[in-house]
């Protein structure tokens, strides 16, 4: 959600008032990757605000394959050093997830908007540093159009949204940015009126399939606007697990505690490696453009001690290092739901001047503004038929030859892991989470 106040789009009577008061801007992104519980997923459109020149070039570029510039690339991976880095910083004792790429959008969207040191910390802190502002944008925006057209077995959609105060107007050259790289769809609206709520909670859900009916209780009269990103993933295992062989089984958690969970069983050929630290086995959705590859510290290892070593440069490298297996592969059958306070978090990886009165968001709106609040809601279910996931970002912004026979390998999942959801041909990261039965 997003709000902003412009002291000089007020009546004079409020002016004054709120001359003495706190200004703020809400800001909510939002991230959903949902897997249907059939094979062939349905296709959700993306809303949007007009076409450009922009979105016509890279509509031209054959939507079969996501290709990117070396530069391109680099930012990626140093935006999965960033990926990783919020991961370890949300991640305990509890079962999470979370969609890095939903944070990344949210904060671009916000660096567009900003100036000098609040600018330069966001994107240092996305690992955009050096890159101007088209670069990050051009790729952003090659993302949200092509993500839907890599699997024809999968739906990806992102989209982002503007509900904006009635009496307020977002600076010309935001919104044209907004529009030409972003696709946002703005909408004026009465913050006063109880049935905004409603209008922007209903946005929520209908990018979601319902996934995240609610982002925000009420709307704040005060705020200027409320910005939100969605991404929405709907598809199902390449292969998937048969309910038959789904049983209740142990599960060890952190404190050695013996559980009961229903344990998923396949035998199959999957990708798969192991080291000293770890193993991982990646499961592909759909034609396998867009995989999850679960991470299991070995016996002796905690997940504290491998995400030690698990650096961008290592995750890139573990599909390189992956061979053909025949896996003996166990996996639980879970559901994970976290609503995560991101203020603190991001501030300690870099970005601590946007939640700062000092805050420079001259070019989103006028008036002096910073976040005041940013959280992320997700949710996902792992079954037998694929993963349902979805996830909420918010930011409130306060004014001031042939082939050898598969060698056979076990993984049975039945001790707490980490697992992300990414995209094959760019290793983007769209969501990153761990179980530890901790919800059992």
């Amino acid at each position: 959600m997003n709000i902003f106040t412009d002291g000089n789009c007020l009546p004079d009577d409020k002016s004054e008032n709120m001359n003495k008061t706190a200004r703020t801007i809400v800001l909510y992104g939002m991230a959903v990757a949902m897997l249907a519980s059939c094979g062939t997923a349905k296709k959700s459109g993306q809303s949007n605000i007009g076409e450009t020149s922009r979105e016509e070039d890279i509509e031209n570029i054959d939507s079969d394959f996501l290709i990117l510039t070396d530069g391109q690339r680099d930012l990626l991976t140093k935006n999965n050093t960033f990926a990783l880095n919020l991961f370890n910083k949300v991640s305990g004792m509890d079962s999470g997830v979370i969609s890095p790429l939903s944070v990344t959008g949210l904060m671009t969207m916000l660096a567009n908007g900003a100036e000098g040191e609040t600018k330069q910390e966001i994107l240092n802190t996305l690992g955009f540093s050096g890159a101007s502002m088209d670069e990050i944008n051009a790729l952003y925006s090659y993302i949200i159009k092509k993500a839907g057209k890599l699997d024809p077995a999968t739906t990806v959609s992102i989209a982002d949204y503007i509900a904006v105060n009635k009496d307020y107007k977002l600076n010309d050259e935001f919104a044209q940015t907004i529009n030409d790289w972003f696709r946002a769809e703005v909408q004026n609206l009465d913050f006063t009126s109880k049935k905004t709520t409603g209008i922007i909670n209903g946005w929520c859900s209908d990018h979601t399939d319902g996934m995240i009916p609610k982002i925000i209780d009420n709307v704040e009269p005060s705020a200027v606007a409320y910005l939100m990103n969605a991404i929405y993933f709907n598809g199902s295992w390449e292969e998937k697990f048969d309910a038959k062989d789904t049983r209740l089984e142990r599960f060890r958690g952190y404190t050695r505690d013996i559980k009961k969970v229903k344990m998923m069983h396949r035998n199959d050929e999957y990708l798969y490696t192991a080291n000293k630290t770890y193993s991982a086995v990646r499961i592909p959705y759909g034609d396998g453009t867009f995989s999850m590859t679960v991470l299991l510290p070995n016996e002796d290892k905690s997940i504290q001690e491998m995400m030690k070593v698990l650096s961008a440069k290592e995750i890139s490298k573990i599909r390189q290092n992956m061979e053909n297996c025949k896996v003996d592969l166990k996996l639980p059958k879970f559901t994970t739901e976290v609503e995560q306070p991101l203020n603190d978090i991001i501030s300690s990886l870099g970005a601590s001047t946007m939640f700062k009165p000092s805050a420079d968001f001259s070019k989103l709106a006028n008036g002096n503004m910073f976040v005041s609040k940013m959280l992320q809601k997700a949710k996902i279910e792992v079954s037998e038929e694929g993963t349902k996931a979805a996830a909420v970002t918010a930011a409130i912004m306060t004014m001031s030859a042939l082939a050898p026979e598969p060698r056979q390998v076990e993984f049975h999942a039945d001790r707490p892991f980490v697992y992300f959801i990414s995209e094959s041909r760019t290793g983007a990261i769209y969501f990153m989470g761990q179980f530890t039965g901790s919800e059992i």
